[in-house]
């Protein structure tokens, strides 16, 4: 019994450390195909799904943060339709074309794609899957050249797609989490004990098989998904096994019980990430999957696979389409604007960029302000940020992003502001209280507000979001370099804040 019993944990164990896979910090297995395909695949369908809605006159729950997820998406789920009940036969399918993004703002290199928007409320991030690239040419990773030997360059793309999957996958599960941990509120054990229990013991251990994760959770087609692997880990023990565990660690068999406290701290952590990601997608787009411009060229009606599709986007909601004048400012975060395990090439070039990233904690990229009286907008780009040296300066464009200096009556209102502030405070409080294993490098802070405040019908509030995430690392303790930038910006606008009107 006790050997059975220990075979049983230490596979058990086995499983669970999967899900915690660290290659270089980069929190995602890159030598596993199968799974890089299920996730890529994954989001196609997503984002087949949320076309078919929109061109069907369906339009997709638009609300941000975590409900869209909710109510229309699981990893890997092949399983949603469209009601045919709610179409208007005699209403002809909205069919758009994708046009370049007039508002993205510092501006677009010559060997990069431009963001695109697709009506009414939709972007097209363009993403970059070198590691595909590579495998169709049969390139040999650890032969070609130095730009390609660089993991956090050449599965960027893939990466940013599998942390967007996260998102909606935790936002799911915590839902389970939540109505299961229930019970465990009232005892005097931590929630976080009561999470690694939940995910361990109470569903692989002391539940039936039948009463494990429910059929929603899983894809029905293509590739093993991450979310199969937990109902596989869920439903892999049989009776016996169930049994013989019971007896041994109830008999305080030190092996068990010690591979079995191992298992619980690391579903613990697990469970932990699923929750700092579902508390995180409060301050992200919108997230409907991925797309291939192919699709609107040949009017395809069914998914892309990875062997097909040749310029794939992720589909993204707009966070400016719901102004009439958006005046918007991209503030890249963090003390350093490259992964730990970059090249030293790669941090150097960085580190060049502008050296007063670690000083400073950002660096802004670009922004854009509407001119009320020429009736267009001042743009500034990359090299004016890089160009800020002093506090001072870059308080002083943060001033005219406001537009507080050059025209009072087009000015941001106080409100607004204070409505600013009160946004960024929600997201350093993740960092600090929720966020304890995740680092985002080279990601920024998007701060949209309307620019004509005077003839806009309605003030629409400003939108603050997290976005860019093809660089997300494990980090014990999390992003004090993030967290020191949002909290240098925070400080900075909450110094012009005191010198308007109250």
């Amino acid at each position: 019994i006790k050997r059975r019993a220990r075979t049983f944990i230490r596979l058990l164990e086995s499983d669970a450390l999967r899900f915690l896979h660290s290659d270089d910090g980069l929190m995602l297995n890159c030598n596993d195909k199968e799974l890089l395909e299920g996730i890529i695949q994954a989001a196609l369908r997503r984002g087949h799904i949320t076309l078919q809605k929109a061109t069907s006159n369906v339009k997709p729950e638009m609300s941000t943060g975590t409900s869209f997820y909710h109510a229309n998406s699981s990893s890997g789920d092949s399983s949603e339709s469209i009601d045919n009940s709610l179409l208007n036969e005699q209403d002809e399918p909205v069919l758009w074309k994708p046009q370049q993004m007039i508002q993205q703002v510092g501006g677009v290199a010559s060997h990069k794609q431009p963001v695109l928007t697709l009506e009414p409320r939709y972007i097209l991030k363009p993403l970059r899957l070198t590691h595909l690239r590579m495998e169709r040419h049969q390139h040999d990773y650890n032969g070609a050249k130095d730009g390609l030997k660089d993991k956090t360059k050449v599965y960027r793309g893939v990466r940013e797609i599998a942390f967007y999957e996260a998102l909606a996958f935790a936002s799911r599960l915590s839902h389970v989490i939540v109505s299961c941990m229930e019970p465990y509120y009232n005892s005097s054990s931590m929630k976080e004990k009561s999470i690694g229990h939940l995910l361990s013991c109470h569903y692989n251990i002391f539940r039936s098989s039948s009463l494990s994760f429910s059929n929603e959770f899983t894809s029905n087609d293509g590739p093993l998904s991450i979310v199969s692997r937990v109902k596989d880990m869920c439903t892999s023990a049989d009776s016996w096994d169930r049994i013989a565990f019971l007896l041994a660690h109830f008999a305080g068999d030190e092996a068990v019980m010690s591979a079995f406290k191992s298992y619980i701290d690391t579903c613990t952590t697990l469970a932990t990430t699923i929750e700092t990601l579902n508390k995180m997608s409060d301050f992200t787009p919108t997230y409907y999957g991925v797309v291939d411009l192919r699709r609107f060229d040949m009017n395809e009606d069914s998914p892309p696979t990875t062997t097909t599709m040749s310029h794939p986007h992720l589909l993204l909601g707009n966070i400016t389409s719901n102004f009439r004048h958006p005046n918007i400012i991209d503030i890249k975060m963090g003390t350093q604007a490259y992964e730990p395990s970059a090249p030293e090439s790669k941090q150097r070039r960085e580190i060049k960029k502008y050296p007063k990233q670690a000083e400073f904690g950002l660096r802004i990229v670009g922004l854009r302000v509407y001119d009320k009286a020429a009736n267009d907008y001042i743009c500034e780009g990359k090299s004016f940020g890089t160009g800020l040296m002093t506090k001072a300066q870059i308080i002083g464009a943060f001033r005219m992003f406001f537009c507080v200096d050059r025209d009072c009556s087009n000015a941001i209102r106080p409100s607004g502001v204070d409505d600013i502030l009160r946004q960024l405070n929600r997201i350093i409080d993740w960092f600090e209280n929720v966020n304890s294993d995740i680092a985002i490098y080279a990601g920024s802070i998007l701060i949209v507000y309307e620019g004509d405040t005077i003839n806009s019908a309605f003030s629409e509030p400003p939108a603050v979001k997290m976005i860019d995430f093809a660089h997300v690392c494990r980090k014990q303790g999390g992003d004090d370099g993030y967290l020191k930038g949002i909290k240098t910006l925070f400080a900075m606008l909450h110094e012009i804040r005191n010198t308007m009107p109250s």
